[in-house]
């Protein structure tokens, strides 16, 4: 079983991997080498620091490698991929089951000032632009079949569910 858990920054997509690997589950964070900042018109990459501006994120895209990951699920019968990037649309069809995670904004936001491992989100312009998105990110997930998961409840009972749907 091939499974891909989404979310917007802050949803607990980190925190998810994290527990999986510690239950031995092959879990794989996308943001930890599968992706990177692109140029949009010219593939070429880019270089991220806080509070871009609107113009640059409507030139640049978080970009997964598409090629890399399906080599990776190619080596893999039971993985759980997590993340979110620009390009999802190429490698949703990859496969079994989609989950997206939904949580209050006001716990995004914490989860964002909180952590240590990332500054992406932290600059109030970026936590703006990230709420406004968010309801519309979550109801197109959905629209294309994924699965919602409560990202308020404790990471055991989120991981949980997942793990359900690997046996």
């Amino acid at each position: 079983m091939k499974i891909y858990v989404t979310g917007v920054a802050g949803s607990g997509k980190s925190s998810i991997v994290r527990a999986l690997a510690a239950r031995g589950v092959t879990a794989i964070d996308m943001d930890q080498g599968l992706c990177h900042w692109e140029n949009r018109h010219t593939g070429g990459m880019a270089g991220w620091e806080p509070g871009r501006s609107e113009e640059w994120y409507a030139e640049h895209g978080w970009m997964c490698d598409v090629p890399e990951l399906s080599s990776l699920l190619a080596i893999h019968d039971d993985i759980v991929v997590v993340g979110i990037s620009s390009n999802q649309e190429e490698y949703m069809k990859f496969f079994d089951k989609v989950f997206v995670l939904h949580s209050k904004p006001e716990t995004i936001i914490a989860r964002i000032n909180a952590r240590t491992d990332s500054e992406y989100g932290k600059h109030p312009a970026e936590q703006k632009r990230l709420l406004a998105w968010q309801k519309s990110f979550e109801e197109e997930m959905a629209a294309k079949g994924a699965i919602p998961l409560d990202g308020e409840r404790p990471i055991e009972e989120v991981v949980e569910d997942i793990v359900k749907e690997l046996q």
